[in-house]
């Protein structure tokens, strides 16, 4: 498969700056291609052979196509501010419960199109973790940055809609998205994301989250329709001083998804907390990686994911805490239980501690099996056909990760999906 930049470049180019860094990326990105299973970090998910065999046609979108989002496609009976983005470019904003004076929203593409937009973003092009977030600064179309003033907590949650379409068919739809809090703000962010069902595009996202002092930043990731499409999201987090970022992913929908985390505490008493459910049947491949770097004294880090896999999918968790020598008084603890429940469905997992300081607490684990089967026949004679005993244990057994989001109405609101979307399979072992 080849990417042509060529036409890209030609309805993109706004400044010789721009053009020359987007250039200089694609040339990095074609050196290096799709990542492979060569790579570390990749073993778990070849995604050069995944793309190649179903998505050997993707095209870079240089052509605006005019549409609209399904407005049934909107989360009902919740209240929340939202952001609407449609195959990758932004669409409208609505923040009705809020002060519309604590915080500037833009999209990405309003600030490429004039050079100190770009000037003050032009660092962060030159990132270059893997291969794909290479080809994101080459090929970034539109996104979103956020900026909360000091001392502002935002009344209701934000829900970022990211919806496709029939024209993001074998698309590559590269976003980025740039959220600050200021100093002693609060806000809780929900990604969530609704395409058509036959429609097969590669989302590549990079989000680069800035958590100042006293900040709380909360985000919830739901990826649980059921659709063909590839997805890569990787995150950035910098947490500075008394700081708290957390992050709940709810990962079942998509044939292909690979989140990725990097969260550095970089002052003292910050905190960072990842947990997670991944819940796939049929084909589905998904994969979490973490990396939480505690790079200052009295910091603390927990991470917690439960994993059911059925039928032929494949799930992974790569996790990884680092120490640095100066990160006194540490506290970290990584945990990954997982479910097979298949054989053809099959389980990875990587928990890695990177220690250099020695006045710490850290601990980590990963397990995998099956249901209990003693559990299983209590329950048949209590009544329940194997079946709904399988669906009460599954359930109680991922439910341990989602009594961990400590927002009341958020958890109602993804238990509701959870629920809706355990009940449409089949759950047999």
């Amino acid at each position: 498969m080849i990417l042509r930049f060529d036409e890209f470049s030609k309805k993109n180019q706004n400044n010789d700056d721009l053009d020359n860094t987007r250039s200089k990326n694609f040339n990095i990105f074609q050196k290096k291609g799709f990542p492979s299973k060569k790579e570390e970090s990749w073993k778990y998910t070849d995604l050069k052979t995944i793309i190649d065999r179903n998505l050997s046609k993707l095209e870079i979108p240089y052509k605006e196509k005019i549409s609209q989002y399904e407005k049934k496609w909107l989360i009902k009976n919740f209240e929340h501010n939202q952001i609407i983005l449609l195959n990758g470019s932004f669409v409208e904003s609505s923040f009705k419960f809020e002060n519309k004076k604590k915080f500037k929203i833009k999209s990405f593409k309003d600030i490429l199109k004039n050079k100190e937009g770009f000037e003050k973003l032009k660092d962060f092009f030159t990132e270059h973790k893997n291969s794909l977030e290479t080809l994101n600064h080459a090929l970034v179309s539109d996104g979103i940055i956020l900026e909360v003033d000091d001392n502002y907590f935002f009344k209701k949650p934000l829900i970022i809609y990211n919806f496709f379409d029939i024209f993001s068919k074998d698309k590559i739809i590269n976003n980025k998205f740039f959220i600050s809090l200021g100093n002693n703000s609060k806000l809780d962010i929900i990604d969530y994301f609704k395409s058509q069902e036959q429609v097969k595009y590669f989302n590549n996202t990079v989000h680069n989250y800035f958590v100042k002092k006293n900040s709380i930043l909360k985000k919830f990731n739901i990826n649980n329709n059921l659709d063909n499409s590839y997805n890569y999201h990787l995150a950035n987090i910098k947490c500075y001083s008394n700081s708290i970022f957390e992050n709940f992913l709810f990962s079942s929908g998509s044939s292909l998804l690979k989140n990725e985390i990097h969260c550095d505490l970089l002052e003292s008493f910050s905190s960072c907390f990842i947990n997670g459910v991944i819940f796939l049947d049929n084909q589905k491949h998904h994969e979490l990686k973490t990396n939480v770097n505690h790079k200052y004294e009295h910091c603390k880090s927990s991470q917690l994911i439960k994993s059911v896999l059925l039928d032929n999918s494949c799930g992974a968790y790569q996790g990884k805490i680092y120490v640095n020598k100066n990160a006194q008084k540490t506290n970290g603890y990584q945990l990954s239980k997982a479910w097979v429940l298949s054989e053809n469905s099959e389980f990875n997992s990587k928990p890695e501690l990177e220690i250099y300081a020695d006045d710490v607490k850290c601990t980590h684990g990963s397990t995998s099996g099956n249901i209990d089967q003693n559990s299983v026949f209590y329950l048949m004679s209590r009544g329940l056909s194997k079946e709904q005993a399988n669906q009460m244990l599954v359930e109680g057994f991922l439910n341990e990760a989602i009594e961990t989001i400590t927002d009341i109405n958020i958890k109602s609101l993804i238990s509701k999906l959870f629920i809706n979307r355990i009940s449409k399979v089949k759950i047999s072992n």
